[in-house]
C-alpha cells in the first residue's frame, strides 16, 4: 500500500446564494495563491443570470484558478448546459461535479493540485472517476 499525502490546501468552497455580491464574490477569486474553487451551484448547477458573476469566474479561469460545480441540494447531479446559467458556465471552462458531495469535490481538487499537474490536466481528471466518488 502506498499513501499519498501530496495536497494542496490552496482551495475555497464557494456557495452561492440569492442575492451574492460582487464584493463577496470577488474577495474569494482573489485570495492569494488560490488554484481552485469547488462552487457549490443551484439545482442541476446554475447561477444568477448577472454578467458579472460569469465574467469574474472567467477571468479566474483565465488565472489557471480551476473552478469545479457542484449542486448544493442533498441529492441529484449537475447537469451542466441544461439551462442557460449552466451554458454560460460550460462556455466558461467550468468542470461539472456530476453527483460528487461537496467533501469528496474539495478533497479530489487539493488531490489532484498536490500532484503538480497542469490546470488542464487537473480539469480533465476531475471529470473521471478515480475512487468511487462520481457515478459514470
Amino acid at each position: 500500500m502506498r499513501v499519498n499525502t501530496r495536497f494542496d490546501d490552496n482551495v475555497a468552497i464557494l456557495k452561492i446564494f440569492p442575492g451574492i455580491s460582487q464584493r463577496v464574490f470577488n474577495s474569494i477569486l482573489n485570495i492569494p495563491g488560490l488554484k481552485g474553487i469547488v462552487l457549490e451551484t443551484f439545482g442541476a448547477g446554475n447561477v444568477p443570470t448577472s454578467r458579472w458573476l460569469i465574467n469574474c469566474i472567467k477571468r479566474a479561469i483565465k488565472k489557471d484558478i480551476v473552478v469545479l460545480n457542484i449542486t448544493q441540494c442533498e441529492g441529484g447531479r449537475v447537469s451542466m448546459g441544461q439551462y442557460e446559467t449552466s451554458i454560460e458556465l460550460l462556455k466558461a471552462g467550468v468542470v461539472s461535479g456530476k453527483d460528487m458531495t461537496t467533501e469528496a469535490a474539495i478533497t479530489k481538487l487539493m488531490f489532484l493540485l498536490g500532484q503538480g499537474l497542469s490546470a488542464d490536466e487537473v480539469k480533465r481528471c476531475l471529470g473521471k472517476n478515480l475512487r468511487g466518488e462520481m457515478s459514470e
